[in-house]
Parts: C-alpha cells; structure tokens; sequence
C-alpha cells in the first residue's frame, strides 16, 4: 500500500511538471501577457533552484519595446505639412507684391487690406469646422478636399483679370488652410507615441512658423524674377502634386461618427464672432478707432463670440467641446500661446516700419533683417521638439521665452539709426524663441487633451484665439506708432511700440515658468 500511494504521488508530480514545462513553452500570442513570468517562476522549484539563482528566468520581464510608427503615418504627415505650409507662405506673400498686384489689375491702392483680410476672415469661417470635419469624413476626404481647395483658388489668382476675381481665390485658399492646420497638430498629436509627441510638434511648427516668415522674401524675390503671377503657378503644380500623391498612398479609412451633425447656428455665431473680431482688429491697425470699419465689427464680434460660447455650454452636440479648458496644462498653453503671437506676429509689420519709415532703409534691407530670423526658425522649430522630448518641456520653454524676452526688449531700445546687422540681431532672438515655444508648449498643453479625444477642439479654438490676440496686439502697436510719433519725438512711437512687444515677451516668459511643470515620470526609452 505504501509503495502503490508513493507510486501514485509520483505519478503526479510528473505530471504537474508537464503542464508546467508546456505552458512555459507556449507561444506569447496564444497566452495571457502574464503566462511567461507566472511560468518563469513555477519553473524553478521543478528544477531544484529558488527563484533568486535562476538568473534571468527570475528576473521581471523587460516591458515591451514602443510601437513602430507605420510608414504611411509619416507620408501623411509630410503631406499634411507642407499643405499646411502653403497656407501660411500664400497667407504672407503677396503682402510684398499687393502694390504690383493692384495696379495690374486696375484697383485702387486702399482695397490692398482686403487681400489679407479676406483670407484671414475665411480661416476665422473654417477653422472652427475642424473639430466636426475630423469626425464626418476620414483624413483622406479631408486631404483631397483641401488640396482641390487649394488648386481651384490658386488657378482662380493665376487667371485673375479682376480684383474680385482675385479675392474669390485667396478666400478658397484660406478655407484649405483653415481645415489643414488644426489637422496637422491633431496628427502630430495622435498618430505619433507620447515620447515623440515634440518632435512632431516640432516639424509641424516648420508650417506654422517658418513658411509665414518666409513668405514676404519668397514674395518679393519672384515678383523681382518672374511677376506675381508666377507664385501662384508654382502653387497650381504644388497643390496638383499634393493631391496625386493623396490619392496615391493615403488610404481611406473609417470616420469616426459618419452621422456627426453640424451645429449650424453656432457655426455662424463663430464666423461672424471670430472672423468680426478679426477684421475690426486688422482694419484698427489702418483706420481711427471711430471708423465704422473698426467698432463695427468690433461689436458685432464680441457679441456673436459671447453668444457663441454660451451656446456651446447648452447644446448636445457643440462645434467646440469647451471641456478642453478643463485641463490645467491646456489653460496654461493657451494663455503662453495667445502672449506669444502678439508679441511676435506684429513685428513683421512693425520692424518693417521701423526699418523703413523710421531708419529710411530699402524694403529690400528690411527684407535682410527678417531673413536670419525666418531660417533660424527653420532650423530651431524641430530641434525644439526633439530636446522636449528628451528633457522635459519647461527647461526647454524657459530657454525660449528668455530668448523671445530678450529679443523683443532689446529691440525697443535700438535707435532708428541703428545698424542693421543689430536690428537683424535682436530680431533673429526672437524667432529663436518664437520657434522654440511654439512647438513645445503647443505639444505639452494638447497632451491631456488627446487621452479625452478632444484635441482637434484645442487645437482649432487656440489657433483662432491667437490669431485673434495677434490681430489685436498689432492694431495697438500701430496705434502707438501714429498716436506718439510726432516731429519732435519721431523715435518715441516705434519704442513704445516694440516696447511694448517686449511686454507681451516677458508675460510668455512669467506664464511658462509659473505653469509649464517637469514631465511626470520619465519618457520611454528607445525608438
């Protein structure tokens, strides 16, 4: 009896090993995650050895290397970014050509603001339509119908024999932008890991920093070569080879709420709120504020943007999920974002001025001084993004802003007869810090959003609320120019103005060292 119930014990302990050594050899993709370290571990007493002198079979199991990002993300992304980036060299530069442009086409010199403010009115129309696009139709339809956008108004401009004519194509180029921009950060945003979220930011911000400062120079060297009309035959063949190429490698896929309806009322509350907001602040920097060109829109934008975002509060299904400023890191990006592109996006109005006008320079020499700042931002823009990721966002944001304070206040203090290479200088500090905030502050306060799904309603109401700031800081600095630069104080104006540049500078500075906090955690290692 003895022998037989030993027997049997025996019998059993062989068998419990089996199924262990089987279930240790089973493949990873036909076993829970936990079956190996579960398996590691039993293993070992079967064999004689504790867990501590197994080695490695005792140790925890390495976590899993980060997922590749496809090819096709990336061919999309470049896609995306050089629409995107068309949009913002076609937004600036005919702002070099607009005498040329007028005087072929018979119009009178005072309807030139209507080139730029159509466009920026139309993407005040637009951009608000991102967050419901992005659920109706997939990125594919999105592509193709941005890129025929762009390729009908670019023939409309080539073909113009009128001013209208003209304005009919700078306002489908504006819808196409519009739609492509707060696109492109929800792509850098979404289809990118966490750890790379920088980086991407970072090549995105070469359309949404560098291609606007470039353009006034691009403008200006083929209205020079070839004529105005030229430009926008190179942006005829660019937008034909963007779309050939969607329709070559982007594939379609499924929308993600094919019955999302449109909020129609609150589309048109946020044209005219955003985009009267806009025009009254555009046209400020070139009428007395009495002009009804001015309060006019004013008015009517502040109202319809209050009526606006009550609104979203109220319906089931708003244009912009107004959760996004639930988030802490998203209030603090916002209120950095909207400092910085006043301070900036003014100066290539008033350096030029300052240049020009006050100094008595060429255009071509003032050119020169926005160049080194435009290819700087070039190369800044994406090795912000790389050293965010690799050191955390607030060092890299509070080198920035140093370098926009820095710039922006130096600059208020240059005589008119400054040198040159000294206003090129402080300028070129700007975009340094420019170029480094933009893509790092824009990747840290959009973080919390995309766990929610709601980064396309970030991205879109902070592009517009900045350009909205921009606007509006701009109409002061002209208004300083023309209010304090009298024949006995000709300098006095363009301080106060650049001064106060310097101003918007430093409140970037103080918002990103009071919020932009150390990364939590550290990034995963690898890829």
């Amino acid at each position: 009896m003895l022998y037989l119930k030993s027997t049997r014990a025996h019998r059993s302990q062989a068998r419990k090993r089996r199924t262990i050594l089987l279930v240790s050899a089973s493949p990873a993709s036909e076993t829970p995650a936990a079956t190996p370290t579960m398996s590691a571990a039993s293993a070992a007493p079967s064999s004689g050895l504790s867990p501590a002198t197994t080695g490695a079979a005792a140790s925890p199991s390495p976590s899993p290397a980060p997922a590749k990002t496809p090819s096709a993300t990336y061919i999309l992304f470049a896609l995306v970014t050089i629409g995107a980036g068309l949009g913002g060299l076609t937004q600036t530069a005919l702002n070099t050509m607009a005498a040329d442009v007028l005087a072929d086409l018979g119009t009178e010199i005072g309807w030139g603001q209507w080139i730029t403010t159509a466009y920026i009115f139309s993407m005040g129309v637009a951009v608000p339509l991102a967050s419901y696009l992005t659920k109706r139709f997939s990125v594919r339809s999105l592509l193709v119908g941005a890129f025929l956008l762009y390729l009908a108004g670019s023939l409309c401009d080539f073909a113009a024999q009128s001013f209208p004519m003209l304005l009919v194509g700078r306002v489908l180029e504006a819808v196409a932008t519009g739609v492509l921009m707060p696109l492109l950060q929800t792509i850098a945003m979404t289809r990118f890991p966490e750890n790379r979220h920088g980086t991407a930011m970072g090549v995105a911000g070469i359309a949404l920093g560098f291609a606007p400062n470039v353009g006034p120079v691009i403008g200006g060297a083929i209205m020079g070569a070839a004529g105005w009309r030229f430009l926008f035959l190179v942006l005829v063949a660019s937008s034909a080879a963007l779309l050939a190429l969607t329709l070559l490698f982007v594939k379609e896929r499924d929308v993600e709420n094919a019955s999302a309806r449109l909020e129609t009322i609150s589309l048109l509350l946020a044209a005219l709120g955003f985009g009267g907001l806009l025009v009254g602040f555009t046209d400020a920097a070139n009428y007395e504020l009495a002009h009804p060109l001015v309060w006019a829109p004013l008015v009517v934008g502040a109202v319809c943007l209050a009526l606006f975002l009550r609104r979203q509060c109220k319906v089931p299904n708003p244009l912009v999920n107004l959760g996004i400023f639930a988030s802490g890191k998203y209030r603090a990006c916002f209120a950095a974002q909207c400092f910085l592109y006043g301070c900036f996006l003014g100066m290539t109005l008033i350096v030029p001025l300052f240049v020009i006008e006050g100094g008595g320079h060429s255009a071509f020499d003032a050119g020169l001084v926005l160049l080194p700042g435009a290819f700087a931002a070039l190369v800044f823009e994406p090795l912000a993004g790389m050293a965010s990721d690799r050191l955390g966002p607030r060092r890299v944001a509070i080198f920035g802003g140093a370098f926009l304070t820095a710039g922006a206040t130096g600059m208020a203090f240059l005589p008119t007869s400054t040198p040159l290479w000294a206003a090129a200088l402080f300028q070129t500090l700007r975009c340094v810090g420019l170029t480094t905030l933009i893509p790092t502050t824009t990747a840290w306060g959009l973080s919390d959003l995309r766990k929610r799904g709601i980064t396309t309603d970030g991205s879109s109401f902070m592009i517009m609320s900045r350009q909205i700031v921009a606007a509006m800081a701009t109409a002061v600095m002209v208004f300083l120019i023309t209010a304090f630069a009298t024949p006995q104080t000709p300098e006095l104006g363009y301080h106060l103005a650049l001064g106060f540049s310097g101003l918007l500078g430093a409140c970037t500075l103080l918002t990103v060292v009071a919020f932009v906090r150390p990364r939590e955690g550290r990034r995963a290692e690898g890829a």
